[in-house]
């Protein structure tokens, strides 16, 4: 067991640095394109930080671990929004405008609705898992040709020669920490006696959202709520229409039932969640930061 956990410290902290490397080299390539930080945030950084739930999740379905694969995704989105943006939130002034991110919104809710659908026989079929990586490139064509406000973007923080050498180093470094980190809860699952879809949203699902913790809550330190939130919602729509989608494709993927009948729940409370606190007042307060938190930790307490 100590050797289980080992691997899951290893594979946690490598899946973190790999992800920060490509984020920084992501926002670096992108400030040259002048593109504004919404947009970053819901594409580059949020495909960035998404690259351990795919390679986590891709890496499940190679070895016949579907059930983790799912869980994977799912129980990232849920900690996306109740861990990641409660907490960021909660340090953080973080501001939700609804009229500047409406869209994505809506699309959150709708690609739940989409995964409810395909996995609701307990099966998402490789052709299902096309249709979804196509919804993904329609997203990002729709998001690339949408005009939005122009805004300043971070500084650089990589210089130019060092660039795709971080964008290259990181995803070496993914790639090693996700087949260390699933590994490890495989391992860990069976010695405890634990379903593979239980460790795939609670232990992986934390792991893999390691990045968009860092990531939204040091924007938010940076004041930059545009990337912080953008982070979040890229990600969520990343992980069901992109991991799950190209996971499917490769080996068709196991929805436990009892997934169903409990996850979906907290996603759709934490989606509607999400509306109604960018209709209010901003910044997110730290009431609603508190109970974002408490709806995620509570989701954890159930499923143990």
């Amino acid at each position: 067991m100590i050797i289980d956990l080992f691997y899951l410290l290893i594979g946690t902290t490598m899946l973190y640095f790999g992800a920060d490397w490509i984020v920084r080299s992501s926002v670096s390539i992108a400030k040259k394109s002048k593109i504004s930080p919404l947009i970053i945030g819901l594409t580059i950084v949020a495909f960035g930080t998404s690259l351990p739930e795919l390679i986590v999740s891709i890496t499940a379905a190679l070895n016949d671990s579907s059930s983790l694969s799912v869980g994977n995704a799912i129980g990232s989105n849920i900690a996306n929004i109740g861990l990641v943006l409660g907490l960021s939130s909660l340090i953080f002034p973080v501001s939700c405008i609804y009229k500047k991110i409406k869209k994505d919104l809506w699309i959150n809710i709708i690609i739940t609705i989409i995964f409810i659908f395909f996995a609701f026989d307990g099966l998402i079929s490789r052709f299902e898992g096309l249709i979804m990586f196509l919804s993904l490139i329609y997203y990002i064509l729709l998001c690339i040709s949408e005009k939005r406000d122009d805004e300043e973007i971070p500084e650089n923080i990589i210089s130019n020669n060092r660039i795709f050498l971080f964008l290259l180093g990181g995803i070496c470094v993914l790639a090693y920490g996700a087949d260390l980190f699933v590994d490890g809860a495989i391992s860990l699952a069976s010695r405890l006696g634990i379903s593979e879809a239980v460790v795939g949203v609670s232990i992986v699902a934390f792991g893999t959202s390691l990045p968009e913790l860092a990531t939204s809550v040091v924007a938010a330190f940076k004041k930059e709520s545009d990337i912080s939130l953008g982070n979040i919602l890229g990600s969520n729509i990343f992980n069901i229409l992109c991991v799950l989608g190209i996971s499917s494709m490769i080996s068709q993927l196991e929805s436990p039932i009892q997934m169903m009948n409990r996850e979906v729940y907290f996603l759709f409370l934490l989606g509607f969640l999400l509306i109604a606190i960018s209709k209010m007042n901003q910044p997110i307060s730290r009431m609603f930061s508190a109970i974002l938190l408490i709806i995620y930790f509570y989701f954890i307490y159930l499923l143990f």
